[in-house]
């Protein structure tokens, strides 16, 4: 008997496999119904019977570990999804990769709804929630579609806040969780906004006038919430108005109108935070998620402010997407395409891995393990793109500065692989004194900063000046010592040989961005080998005097500091903690020099250097074709790249990439930048100018 029931589980296991993976990515995938009989509600009512809708698209994988369900948002249906692409052969959520479930959710027409739960509309409808949603759907995709996991769960809007649930509800079943416009708790200002929709809709609708009125309100309030007041005028003015108004119309009748108020309570009323007592604790106990939360700026339906609140408590990331589309901003004719490439890249990226896809590579040179962080945009295979070598600075990590400068996403908008090596690490003192904090010590060997004097005699440091660690691989250090002595040089061209020779990469668009330390060692690395570069960014610091360097040859630079930093100075004067390092003037002289730079400075201007009042001034009579050497001071910073810089991030944290290699070094939060960021812009506008000669 048991082997009888044994050979049946199997069979009928076969029989669900070969109709899933038989299922092809079709476009206009039927509706299918399933009766769960009886759904109990928190309200303690229940819907009976309990219909849910659903459409399958793409095959099912051998080991079943590709099933996506995509649940609908608000009013809309799973037909919405497809027919506005956010699920489809090479969608966001791409069918021909993903066995997707798209689901109607309670109160959308096509699942139980008032609408359809007899002969005429239900006005007793039970009043049902997002979590009494999110239960019905578990039990659809395992006690009828007999699925053991998710990949992920994908939502809009509303199907967002249905995300955010699935993550409090059944964090194990799921490996990702996408929330795309939507927010894990109503704020105050959708709160205000619903209680307007909310009283029309709870109003009479007894009279064909009341329902006229009801369904002129609902189309008004969805006109001034759903879009920007300048994109509603930019798009849909046409000139008649009352016509495109008509248009718009989406809710007229009893039947939709009670639909459209049953969902409207459920959004009311959404808060993952409810009734899970201690919400910090909660969470906790849900260990680490893989969770993405996609907001527009300008979204005035579902304000993305919660989305950061949550993300600081969960450290995931969140993407803000600007505009003045506001919440339609996923749609195709707005921004899907670049929302498309942070889901599909999430969806993408294996378990456990980084959520902004970087991958990390180890080789090991002059008898040591190195590694380096790499990021290529996704759907670029087989492009030859640009590439970008990042250089961390002192006691940062290359996640570190992947995550406080968004670094991905700037390489992802603009079409280049980002490579970010590590440079040596230790724990050390400052002023040696064994009493003091250990700190996270990260170095480059920019063959500078480990002379003293200079050939020429100067020195580079004061005698009361503050004591850097002395790197272990050095053994002893001198007095103006403090920088990592390997073969730094020797390591970063080998990195470059090995993602020229895996990546398919422009060789004639190779370029250097250093920061701070990474500045110094980017420079020495341009002046070893500036054959192998197109241009070369250097920010916020010099190279000590009488140990400038110059490439030989045409080799465009851009170089920036702050005249409020009191790290790496500006002018060539001792800063506070008796450090000196060459002027900003000087450093910008022997590069163009050494270029083959003729006449004097002039000043230098961009549409960014002017809205940001940097003072620049350039060499631009130089042998390459519109070649320069250009020099920015930023009278508002201190050692720091402005425009870009996250500071609530800690600049040595890790990414799960490093994670494991640096388990002391705090995990970096999802980056947040208050106003236009432009930093990485005004680099890029300079490097990608210049091809190699």
């Amino acid at each position: 008997m048991k082997n009888w029931l044994g050979a049946a589980r199997i069979f009928a296991f076969c029989l669900l496999f070969q109709v899933f993976s038989s299922h092809a990515a079709e476009p206009g995938a039927q509706a299918q119904s399933v009766s769960l009989d009886s759904c109990p509600l928190e309200s303690g009512e229940a819907i009976a019977p309990c219909n849910i809708s659903y459409r399958l698209y793409g095959k099912l994988n051998s080991d079943r570990s590709n099933a996506v369900l995509v649940p609908s948002w608000h009013n809309g249906t799973s037909a919405d999804q497809e027919k506005y692409n956010y699920l489809g052969p090479g969608a966001m959520v791409d069918t021909d990769k993903y066995f997707v479930i798209a689901v109607d959710a309670f109160g959308n027409g096509a699942s139980s709804s008032p609408s359809n739960q007899g002969e005429s509309p239900d006005r007793n409808f039970p009043e049902f929630t997002i979590r009494d949603m999110v239960h019905s759907q578990y039990r659809l995709l395992t006690e009828h579609l007999k699925l053991d996991r998710l990949h992920a769960v994908v939502g809009a809007s509303m199907g967002g806040y249905q995300a955010y649930e699935w993550m409090m509800l059944y964090p194990d079943y799921v490996d990702r969780f996408v929330a795309i416009e939507a927010s894990p708790w109503v704020s105050y200002y959708d709160y205000v906004q619903r209680r307007a929709i909310g009283a029309v809709l709870e109003g009479s609708l007894d009279t064909e006038e009341e329902l006229q009125f009801a369904s002129d309100m609902v189309t008004a309030l969805d006109a001034v919430t759903l879009w920007t007041p300048d994109y509603v005028n930019r798009e849909f003015d046409d000139g008649d108005h009352a016509a495109r108004f008509e248009s718009m119309r989406r809710h007229q009748g009893l039947a939709k109108l009670l639909d459209r108020a049953s969902q409207a309570r459920a959004n009311m009323n959404h808060d993952i935070r409810k009734g899970r007592g201690d919400f910090a604790e909660y969470l906790a106990g849900l260990g680490r998620l893989n969770v993405l939360a996609v907001v527009y700026e300008e979204d005035m339906r579902v304000n993305p402010g919660p989305n950061y609140e949550l993300a600081a408590m969960m450290d995931f990331p969140v993407i803000t997407v600007e505009g003045d589309c506001g919440h339609m901003g996923p749609n195709p004719e707005c921004y899907q395409a670049q929302t498309a490439v942070h889901v599909q890249a999430f969806l993408d990226n294996d378990r456990g891995g980084d959520p902004v896809g970087l991958s990390r590579h180890t080789r090991e040179h002059d008898g040591v393990e190195r590694e380096y962080l790499v990021y290529r945009p996704p759907g670029t295979e087989g492009q030859a793109l640009p590439l970008v070598m990042a250089l961390h600075g002192y006691g940062t990590t290359a996640s570190g500065l992947a995550a406080i400068y968004d670094l991905p996403a700037h390489a992802r908008a603009n079409g280049y692989t980002l490579v970010i090596p590590q440079g040596s690490q230790f724990m050390g003192r400052f002023g040696n004194d064994p009493n003091s904090e250990p700190y996270f010590v990260t170095t480059w060997n920019d063959l500078a900063m480990n002379f003293t004097p200079a050939p020429s005699g100067e020195l580079h440091c004061t005698e009361d000046r503050l004591k850097y660690p002395c790197p272990p691989e050095c053994g002893s250090c001198n007095r103006c010592a403090w920088t990592s002595c390997y073969d730094d040089l020797g390591f970063l061209h080998q990195v470059l040989d090995q993602v020229e020779e895996e990546h398919s990469i422009d060789s004639n668009r190779v370029y250097i961005v250093g920061n701070s330390n990474g500045a110094t060692m980017g420079m020495r690395l341009a002046c070893s080998n500036p054959e192998r570069f197109a241009a070369i960014t250097s920010l916020i610091l010099q190279m000590p005097p009488g140990l400038e360097c110059h490439p030989g040859q045409s080799l465009p630079m851009f170089h920036l500091a702050g005249e409020q930093d009191d790290t790496g100075g500006f002018d060539g004067t001792p800063t506070s903690s008796g450090w000196i390092f060459s002027s900003i003037e000087r450093t910008q002289q022997v590069w163009a020099e050494g270029m083959g730079c003729r006449g004097e400075v002039r000043s230098w201007r961009t549409a960014v250097t002017d809205a940001q009042g940097l003072q620049c001034t350039a060499y631009t009579d130089c042998p390459g074709e519109q070649h320069e050497v250009v020099s920015c001071l930023d009278p508002a910073a201190g050692h720091e790249w402005r425009g870009q810089r996250d500071a609530d991030i800690a600049a040595n944290c890790v990414y799960p990439a490093q994670a494991d290699r640096f388990p002391q070094q705090p995990p970096c939060g999802s980056y947040h930048y208050d106003g236009e960021p432009w930093g990485m812009d005004m680099v890029w506008q300079f490097l990608s100018r210049y091809r190699k000669q």
